[in-house]
């Protein structure tokens, strides 16, 4: 993987001030990772470059370069993600379609829709269906 020049390093670094997201800047620059527009806008990486240095606690200890589809990991898109989460059936008390379904129909693994609705990814969505749980003796029909 090439280096950036000081030029670039210093419009990351402005980038990043302005409050764009490592993620967001990688992606205006795809020959350079995530991790390497971090490491130089935090100036683990090329220090005396010049440009404003970010905190490492910008966020307030939140890692929102890696929140929701704006991560590089992210297999689901926002509306994806809202769609699974909007899918519990009040009436019946539990979700309306297997997780599975929701993966086949994604093209993710089961394990991604299962994480997403305990709340254990997409937390910052605070959607009200995450964690929930069918009650337990209540068969599907």
């Amino acid at each position: 993987m090439s280096k950036p020049d000081s030029k670039l390093v210093l419009k990351w670094r402005e980038l990043a001030e302005d409050g764009y997201l490592y993620a967001e800047i990688a992606r205006m620059y795809p020959e350079f990772s995530v991790d390497q527009v971090r490491h130089y806008c935090l100036g683990h990486t090329g220090r005396k470059l010049g440009g404003p240095i970010q905190r490492v606690d910008r966020w307030y200890g939140s890692n929102v370069w890696l929140r929701g589809e704006n991560s590089p990991h992210s297999e689901l898109s926002l509306i994806q993600a809202q769609k699974i989460l909007d899918d519990w059936d009040e009436s019946n008390d539990r979700w309306g379609r297997p997780g599975a379904a929701w993966a086949r129909k994604f093209n993710v693994s089961p394990s991604t829709v299962y994480m997403l609705r305990r709340g254990e990814t997409w937390k910052h969505l605070e959607h009200p269906n995450q964690g929930r749980k069918p009650k337990k003796g209540k068969k599907r029909t």
